[in-house]
């Protein structure tokens, strides 16, 4: 039983308790078990125990209609018995089931040394994300402490005799981008740091320093190729080392580990992966430094970090790869009379796994080169190489479509508003979420404002534009039940359709028509409510409901992506626990909510 119970610890609420409880639970909990179809309750039934699943489904019906279900880890029972009230509803074992079995008096003495186990029963969704948070800090650990070195996180080493003189190593170290010098000697190797350094340029008059070998520190303290990351914190930490080479089995250098990316491995990778996309002289080290991003979003979603803030981050970095590639790949002549853009869900800055590409260039009027063609190839397989899949949409600059002049664009502007055409308002929403990366960046802001000036003489046009959100259904149906798909979808919901896409085009239609500056979907909310439009209440649920979908969704692509499975929209709501099926269902409701208040405001129910 010990090790079973040890298994509810990262699982709220038993998350809450200490040892002491846990004990509690050791001495007086019951494991029991109850074959398929077994009725647990009827309506009306007096709770005597909290029921906690280990394995197994519980069904939660009133007459025909389905209210919840129950799967391993969840626990049920426990409001019943908190308010001692009878439940109103049949909870039937619909998969066999084996489960504990915690007494009545038990679980209050529980509650009542424990107010935050006892509140998450009666928790609001904001609180309940914090414990999702929680759970997900519990469960990172172990695989963070497994981690090891690998020549990825490492720096090239630069590798001198040690007979070398000091001003020639100097050069060397600049060529090389190193911050450290590896020393070669007849026997092993030593290392040159900024301290050696500062060491020569006091005393290399009064006590001859001239070669490498004379501010050496020797031999230097070394690591293996494959050991455990955290030992190299440890040992990092004892000696005060700042740089650790890194030797393979034959005892050559492999690089050199700094301790300021060893940091941030533990913490997120961020800095790690800004310091090598800013130091990346090849197209081959930008794709490096790029790869590493997912490592970083794992990192981040494993500790709970909200997604919003996780998008900024992976949003701020790929600008700065955009700017490398920008000026790597596309001609000098061009950076002043063009500009390239993201479109989409990366214009938005709210793409975080890498789901497709959307990019245009905006060409200054009269320029138009020769070799486009060549350098946007050029571009886009580099975008592949990092792992970027193509546009399904084509939206990218090898199409002639999002590579043109200024007055090209404005000239499909007025074909968009005016055409009133399906294709022309998709082109229209993926155009203002527009952001510009690199180039001359005014030709952007010109052809944005005049977006909006246009629109400004169609307010009519506006309602047409917001009708898509009444595309696709809600993900919840009948009685709060989730829609799920059909055949290899079986159980899943798609949550873009279901639920994301009416809040981000909702919110698009409000920022056209008010003419909000921010393409960043939260941003825009929060402009809302600046102006007055919506209030903070209002706001707040909105963005809370954003904040649960995306969570979620990212948890399931990580996942997707772990098992080397495409990375889509859908979402298992059986391999969810129960806390993260009430989130999902709050947050379903709350954009339902907001979908019938787009559809009044813009009276969608008269636009053909």
């Amino acid at each position: 039983m010990i090790a079973l119970l040890e298994t509810l610890k990262g699982h709220p609420p038993f998350s809450f308790l200490d040892d002491t409880a846990f004990a509690l639970i050791e001495r007086n909990a019951q494991i029991a078990y109850y074959p398929n179809h077994t009725v647990l309750t009827e309506p009306n039934f007096l709770f005597d125990k909290l029921f906690v699943i280990i394995k197994g489904m519980v069904e939660v019906n009133n007459d025909d209609e389905l209210i919840d279900v129950y799967r391993t880890h969840d626990a049920f029972g426990g409001i019943e018995l908190l308010k001692n009230q009878a439940s109103l509803y049949q909870y039937k074992v619909t998969e066999e089931l084996i489960c504990y079995e915690i007494k009545k008096e038990v679980f209050l003495k529980l509650c009542e040394s424990n107010k935050a186990f006892k509140d998450y029963f009666f928790s609001s969704i904001v609180e309940r994300l914090e414990m999702l948070k929680e759970k997900r800090e519990y469960t990172a650990m172990s695989d963070l402490m497994m981690a090891r070195v690998d020549k990825s996180i490492l720096h090239n080493a630069c590798v001198l005799a040690s007979d070398m003189p000091i001003i020639d190593s100097l050069k060397k170290m600049e060529e090389c981008n190193a911050t450290s010098v590896i020393v070669k000697n007849p026997q092993g190797y030593g290392i040159v740091t900024d301290a050696d350094l500062r060491y020569y340029i006091l005393y290399q008059q009064s006590q001859e320093l001239h070669r490498l070998s004379d501010i050496q520190s020797y031999p230097v303290i070394s690591i293996e190729e494959g050991e455990l990351l955290f030992n190299i914190l440890l040992l990092m930490t004892e000696r005060t080392i700042k740089h650790l080479p890194v030797l393979d089995k034959t005892g050559e250098v492999l690089g050199v580990l700094e301790l300021i990316d060893l940091l941030s491995f533990f913490s997120n990778q961020s800095h790690l992966i800004s310091a090598q996309m800013e130091k990346a002289s090849t197209l081959e080290a930008v794709i490096d430094a790029a790869k590493r991003v997912e490592i970083m979003i794992n990192a981040l979603h494993a500790k709970g970090v909200k997604s919003r803030y996780i998008a900024k981050l992976v949003s701020e970095i790929n600008k700065k790869m955009y700017l490398r590639l920008f000026e790597m790949i596309f001609p000098k002549s061009w950076h002043e009379k063009c500009t390239l853009i993201l479109l989409g869900s990366e214009g938005r800055g709210e793409q975080i796994l890498r789901t497709d590409q959307d990019n245009a260039l905006i060409f200054e009027e009269g320029f138009l080169p020769d070799n486009i063609e060549e350098i946007t190839q050029k571009f886009i397989l580099t975008l592949d190489n990092i792992g970027f899949p193509r546009c399904s949409g084509n939206i990218m600059v090898i199409n002639p479509q999002w590579r043109k002049s200024i007055d090209g664009y404005k000239n499909d502007i007025d074909s968009w508003v005016e055409g009133q055409t399906h294709e022309g308002f998709i082109n229209m929403a993926i155009l203002f979420d527009s952001v510009a990366i690199a180039g001359e960046k005014n030709l952007h802001t010109q052809l944005r404002e005049y977006l909006i000036e246009k629109m400004s003489g169609y307010q009519s046009v506006l309602a047409h534009f917001a009708k898509p959100i009444e595309h696709f259904e809600s993900a919840l149906g009948l009685f709060s039940q989730f829609v799920t798909g059909a055949k290899e979808h079986q159980n899943e919901i798609d949550i873009k359709k279901g639920a994301l896409f009416a809040l981000v085009h909702g919110v698009r239609a409000l920022a056209l028509e008010h003419a909000i500056e921010p393409t960043n979907t939260i941003l825009r909310i929060k402009a809302l409510n600046n102006i007055g439009f919506m209030n903070k209440e209002d706001a707040s649920e909105l963005i809370e409901a954003f904040e649960v979908i995306n969570t979620l969704r990212l948890h399931s692509q990580l996942e997707k992506s772990a098992k080397g499975k495409k990375i889509d929209n859908y979402i298992s709501i059986v391999e969810i626990g129960k806390l993260e099926r009430d989130l999902l269902k709050e947050a379903i409701k709350s954009v339902h909510s907001f979908k019938k208040m787009i559809s009044y405001h813009f009276h969608l129910s008269m636009v053909g």
